[in-house]
């Protein structure tokens, strides 16, 4: 009846209580048969864990193999600081524990444990990280300390650095160590206490979790109590909570999984209503989350401006800027200089060039002038006579000689074909070949200045050894 389902389900878990009871008592009952069929000789007893299932909708986006603790009222583990229940009740298992802690806290801790033995005499051994590294660096010595000890505990500020020194037998039986804070001194006790009244969950990569509730051998009740508190609790802790969650159910390691809860088609529509509703939030909550990384950033940048170590990377950064300009600069003034050079080559040869035209320039005037004196003669009507002739003749010859006399500017050429009077072999601007050789203009004071090198090379007093020399050679005739 659907009046029934809301009288037996709380707000915090949507699961039934008489559906439960029902479950837990069909489950015990097969458990009875199977136990009855298989072998009554056995002295170990047929006691099997009873687990919690949870089936998610979707895998977590950040599994986790660190162990969370749940509170449960009825502990798994006989206590000897507990009820009469907990201690004389039947089904509660012996538990021994060990102990994984920093090098330095080793001796404080066996002295609580001589101080508190009501409290910490399930402690049977402290393992530091150094002997647990060197003692139990083989697979088979791990192994052995995985199945002398029930649970494991660990110091939280090592517990990065065991995944290593334990290996994976640790993980595959799910007895990693659980993170305590020991910190405190004074705390020890109550941690390890909570621990033992406590059942664990792992976050793990697939869309199923398994939690311990309890044995065959505890009583009904007890084992109800428990997987309510489980139900409750374990939800937070699952990605999306209830809404990721689309069944639970319980099981033994032999059994076939007995369901507690199922999703409906109700349940489904409302989660599909109240996701428009959360879309709508998350979308502020991104917006607020982007605006609060930014200032984040912002003063991780302040910060960092502040720190020596980047005020030091920046004068390192000048430094190099400063270099890496001073060496372009020298280089520009590098290439200038060799531009400069490559313009004043070029200038030498331009004058050269410009000094021959001048002087071709010369001898055409000659040539005219010669011409013209020449017509003259002829139009005052001088006498043809036999010497005027011949002289004509004369002259036309020496015009042609002059001709024939007259050096080209510029003889192209690829290779060198040896020496030529008045040329020089190399290239001009007007390419590769012979060229004029125009020998240099002396001006006056180049000559004042040779005249008075030699003058000087002249009056030099002679060095003191040739006096030597000359005094030796005197003695020497006398």
């Amino acid at each position: 009846n659907p009046t029934s389902l809301l009288k037996t389900t709380s707000p915090d878990s949507p699961v039934d209580s008489i559906l439960l009871n029902k479950a837990l008592a069909a489950l015990l009952k097969n458990h009875e048969k199977t136990a009855e069929q298989g072998d009554k000789s056995s002295l170990l007893g047929s006691d099997l864990p009873i687990q919690v299932q949870f089936n998610l909708m979707r895998v977590p986006e950040k599994p986790s193999s660190r162990p969370i603790c749940i509170d449960i009222p009825h502990p798994l583990h006989r206590l000897v600081d507990g009820t009469e229940d907990e201690i004389d009740g039947d089904g509660l298992e012996d538990v021994e524990v060990c102990l994984i802690v920093k090098d330095e806290a080793k001796p404080w801790v066996l002295d609580l444990i001589q101080k508190f033995p009501s409290h910490l005499s399930y402690i049977k051994k402290v393992l530091t990280l150094t002997s647990l590294r060197k003692k139990h660096s083989q697979y088979a010595d791990r192994r052995e300390l995985v199945r002398r000890y029930d649970l494991f505990l660990a110091d939280d500020r090592i517990l990065p650095m065991l995944g290593k020194a334990l290996g994976k037998s640790f993980f595959q039986q799910k007895k990693q160590p659980v993170p305590i804070k020991l910190t405190r001194k004074e705390a020890l006790p109550f941690a390890v206490k909570r621990c033992l009244r406590g059942t664990f969950m792992w976050v793990s990569a697939g869309t199923c979790l398994t939690i311990k509730a309890g044995n065959t051998a505890m009583p009904t009740q007890n084992l109800a109590a428990n997987i309510e508190a489980i139900v409750k609790q374990a939800a937070s802790h699952i990605p999306r909570k209830w809404g990721n969650i689309a069944s639970i159910s319980m099981k033994t390691s032999n059994s076939m999984a007995l369901p507690i809860y199922n999703k409906t088609r109700e349940d489904l529509e409302e989660i599909a209503e109240l996701a428009q509703v959360n879309n709508e939030k998350k979308r502020e909550l991104e917006t607020q989350s982007q605006e609060e990384i930014q200032k984040e950033k912002k003063q991780k940048v302040e910060k960092a401006s502040k720190s020596p170590l980047l005020k030091a990377l920046k004068v390192l950064k000048t430094q190099e800027d400063k270099d890496s300009l001073s060496k372009s600069i020298t280089d520009e003034k590098k290439k200038r200089k060799k531009k400069q050079a490559g313009t004043s080559t070029e200038e030498i040869v331009l004058a050269k060039s410009s000094q021959t035209k001048k002087t071709t320039a010369q001898s055409k005037e000659k040539e005219r002038s010669a011409k013209t004196k020449k017509q003259k003669v002829v139009d005052t009507g001088a006498a043809t006579s036999e010497s005027d002739t011949k002289s004509k003749i004369k002259d036309k010859k020496t015009v042609k000689d002059s001709k024939s006399t007259e050096k080209k500017e510029f003889v192209a050429a690829r290779k060198f074909a040896g020496s030529k009077d008045g040329y020089v072999f190399y290239k001009g601007p007007e390419g590769v070949g012979y060229y004029i050789d125009i020998k240099p203009v002396v001006t006056h004071f180049e000559k004042v200045v040779s005249h008075r090198g030699r003058e000087n090379n002249r009056g030099r007093s002679k060095s003191p050894g040739s006096k030597r020399r000359k005094s030796v050679s005197g003695r020497r005739k006398q």
